[in-house]
């Protein structure tokens, strides 16, 4: 889902070792044989942030909903704050943001930098549009979860080689305007800064103005982007070489903490939600985004527990494949096929596997089957790729 690699730390670069090679070693060793490594240049901790983040859309996108579901693996209602699954979307938005620097530096001079930007925003795009017409059964142009992470991408990537104060002036400017429209611009019928869940600024705007273009929701891109130039900044903390380990993952944890309370102020005054990408919800997102960050620094980078990265590794390696064909796979299970042994028949995965499950061990613990299996098959698939050095990108 992002650009791929990173370069590597100063001590690491000396001893000419690739912390992902070790990984994949460890991994394989009892097998007799070396497993495939990621291409050189990468940085394990980014591969598990992103392998962090895989596994909970995974987790969120292939939940069987009961009375019994958690919270947490449920978007939040509107007007009750975020949840767990909120976060996925800004997290992967902040993962583009991240890869964004040391991805530029490795592919540069293999075509122009602009051609480079606006193939993959567009191949992302065209993705998101795929996967919508699937669900659809025909074409859909609309705004979703690729879409959005294209156009974030469009935006930060050309400010990645501006100074870093610019890209989080520019970044805060973007949330700025965005609050402002939320909280000072009236329509009609409705004055400034009302939040119902079918009426507000954003939504008469995607009524009236945007809908008819099929641009409904492209609004978000304003915070969306915002958080992605701000994952830019700490895309060249995590490549730099004149920063010490240890003074990366303090970086990573002040800023992420700092991010989270400015949020959390903010939303004082203008909730958080989801629906409508209000600035304290993308500062708190993007905050809890860098401290996870931090976390895999210490572990991975800091700390060398590599062996226990090898399975968010995996993950991360190839979040594009995860993203797309996890999303055409469920796509797939919970739309209704004719079915070949009946004629006149149809067919529905989902039914065809949890009914009978379901009769025998109960419908809690067949979803929490059946989302394991989901999750355990398509890391199965991506190990595949891992071993075999294939890393799909845009």
């Amino acid at each position: 889902m992002t650009p791929q690699g990173a370069t590597e730390s100063p001590s690491l670069e000396r001893a000419r070792v690739n912390p992902a090679d070790v990984v994949a070693a460890a991994a394989a060793r009892r097998g007799g044989r070396i497993a495939a490594s990621p291409a050189p240049s990468r940085v394990l901790s980014l591969d598990a942030l992103r392998g962090t983040v895989v596994a909970g859309m995974l987790l969120v996108n292939n939940m069987i909903w009961t009375a019994a579901t958690p919270r947490q693996l449920m978007h939040a209602p509107w007007g009750t704050g975020v949840t767990f699954t909120d976060m996925i979307l800004p997290w992967f938005v902040l993962v583009v943001g991240i890869a964004i620097p040391a991805a530029g530096r490795r592919r540069a001079g293999k075509r122009p930098a602009a051609v480079r930007v606006l193939r993959r925003a567009a191949v992302l795009v065209g993705l998101g549009i795929l996967i919508d017409s699937a669900a659809a059964r025909s074409l859909t142009v609309g705004m979703d979860v690729l879409q959005l992470l294209g156009l974030s991408y469009l935006v930060a990537a050309p400010l990645a080689r501006t100074p870093a104060w610019s890209r989080l002036a520019t970044a805060g400017g973007l949330l700025a305007a965005y609050g402002g429209l939320l909280t000072l611009v009236p329509v009609p019928g409705l004055p400034p800064g009302v939040f119902q869940e079918h009426r507000n600024v954003i939504q008469y705007i995607n009524d009236v103005y945007l809908a008819r273009f099929a641009i409904a929701g492209i609004l978000a891109v304003a915070p969306a982007g915002a958080l992605a130039v701000i994952g830019t900044v700490a895309g060249d903390v995590l490549s730099s070489g004149r920063i010490a380990l240890v003074a990366k993952t303090a970086v990573f944890a002040a800023a992420g903490a700092a991010l989270c309370a400015g949020g959390a102020a903010w939303a004082r005054w203008l909730p958080l939600s989801k629906d409508l990408w209000t600035p304290p919800y993308a500062l708190v997102a993007g905050g809890l985004g860098l401290l996870l960050l931090a976390a895999c620094h210490l572990c991975f980078e800091v700390a060398r527990l590599r062996r226990l990265a090898v399975p968010l590794a995996v993950l991360g390696s190839n979040p594009l494949v995860g993203y797309v064909a996890s999303a055409l796979f469920a796509v797939a299970a919970m739309q209704t096929w004719p079915n070949p042994w009946s004629r006149g028949g149809a067919l529905a995965l989902h039914p065809t596997l949890l009914d009978p499950l379901g009769g025998a061990v109960g419908a809690v613990a067949a979803g929490w089957i059946y989302t394991g299996s989901v999750i355990a098959l398509w890391w199965l698939v991506l190990f595949a790729l891992y071993r075999r050095r294939i890393f799909i990108r845009v």
